[in-house]
């Protein structure tokens, strides 16, 4: 049996996981799994490999897993490679699912918290327009943000495998994981700068490498006797449309404003921006949203029924219009940001970090397009050249075997 693993995650800005109202009472197992699981499906995606989703449209249609457990364990005690085993319990089942498990079949791995610090978070902004904001997203049912906490520090889980295909199961989780802290971010609330952390694993195979597990997940893609993929994923979250730059920027580069964690401060200390002054509207030349408005010329849309070229890139408004005459895009329309911003966080007493990602939306930016837009933001708010970028292109063209 292969051994557990243990995780540490050096938090570098908050762990966002929710609660039953909406604000962090603790870090939630589910909340991790399901973002390791939504990377998954981005790198799945981008090898070309399908995602099936169990949970019917609103056609009633939906990918039924069906997956005879008892045909694959006698095939694995026959003595039958994991390939024919899979054949002998397999009918419509994904890699995705195969890993993370759904109704009827369980999840190859199981994660648990050892310890997650929690601290007091603390926002403030110079803006006023910006505290309405704060408050509905992060206030919870009380609408209010005094007295949030979050998970800071140093996180310790623990990695289990369980069922078969042990080894094959630990090294996709830590793909997944690896993915996300060198890249991404780990958590919810990623477009608000939560979940940037260092990762560091006890015992753990010194082989194992981001390249030597795609390649894996590549291989057994090749193999897999399940659905391939579709000739039209709708999903923008694919690693073929990624982007990652990261920035490092001086202290005294950074208004005084916006966020700060732990202890709240007898004295007004000097805070860093938090993402919403950097991804919408803050002081001086901060919010890429108003950049795009104002100096790009990109528009939102007023018609409830159809999407701006602004709104397909940094997700629609909720509402706009005068008191009483506001209108609000239709639900079908609703989506997610396709931009993340780190909150900055320190490297040491002159220096703070900021990764910027995200997914080129492929009907109205290639990948390198969108590599240039971050760029020419973050020249116009801090004067500032990547010190890394990174393409999901570039990971997929050193997998051995992947298309173009």
């Amino acid at each position: 049996m292969t051994e557990s693993l243990e995780i540490q995650l050096r938090t570098l800005t908050p762990i966002w996981t929710g609660g039953v109202d909406g604000r962090v009472d603790r870090i939630h197992e589910t909340g991790i799994i399901g973002s390791l699981r939504w990377w998954y499906e981005i790198i799945v995606r981008g090898l070309g490999g399908y995602v099936s989703n169990p949970v019917a449209d609103a056609s009633g249609l939906s990918d039924k897993v069906q997956f005879d457990s008892k045909a694959y364990e006698e095939a694995k005690r026959d003595g039958e490679t994991t390939d024919e085993a899979l054949k002998a319990g397999f009918k419509p089942l994904c890699l995705v699912t195969y890993l993370f498990g759904t109704t009827g079949w369980a999840r190859l791995f199981q994660l648990q918290i050892l310890d997650a610090p929690i601290t007091p978070l603390h926002f403030v902004t110079s803006l006023s327009m910006n505290k309405g904001w704060l408050e509905r997203i992060f206030g919870g049912e009380s609408q209010s943000i005094i007295g949030q906490t979050v998970p800071y520090g140093d996180v310790r889980l623990r990695l289990t495998p369980r069922g078969y295909d042990q080894e094959y199961a630990m090294k996709q989780v830590l793909l997944a994981l690896y993915m996300a802290a060198e890249y991404g971010g780990i958590g919810a609330r990623l477009q608000h700068g939560f979940g940037q952390v260092d990762v560091n694993v006890t015992h753990r195979d010194e082989s194992f490498n981001l390249q030597n597990a795609m390649n894996a997940l590549n291989a057994r893609l090749i193999q897999w006797p399940g659905p391939k993929l579709l000739e039209v994923d709708p999903s923008p979250f694919n690693l073929r449309y990624f982007v990652s730059h990261t920035y490092k920027i001086p202290r005294d580069r950074l208004p005084q404003c916006h966020i700060t964690v732990g202890t709240k401060p007898t004295r007004k200390p000097n805070y860093i921006p938090c993402a919403f002054d950097l991804r919408y509207k803050g002081s001086g030349r901060l919010g890429m949203r108003r950049w795009l408005e104002e100096k790009m010329n990109w528009k939102s849309s007023n018609d409830p029924k159809q999407l701006g070229r602004l709104d397909e890139l940094m997700g629609p408004r909720a509402k706009w219009g005068t008191k009483g005459q506001e209108k609000q895009i239709d639900d079908e329309l609703r989506t997610a940001s396709r931009i993340f911003f780190s909150m900055p966080y320190r490297i040491d007493d002159q220096t703070y970090q900021l990764r910027i990602f995200g997914f080129a939306p492929s009907n109205i930016l290639t990948p390198h397009e969108l590599s240039n837009l971050f760029h020419e933001y973050m020249e116009y708010a801090f004067n500032l050249r990547p010190d890394r970028v990174v393409l999901g292109l570039d990971l997929i063209s050193l997998v051995q075997g992947a298309s173009s």
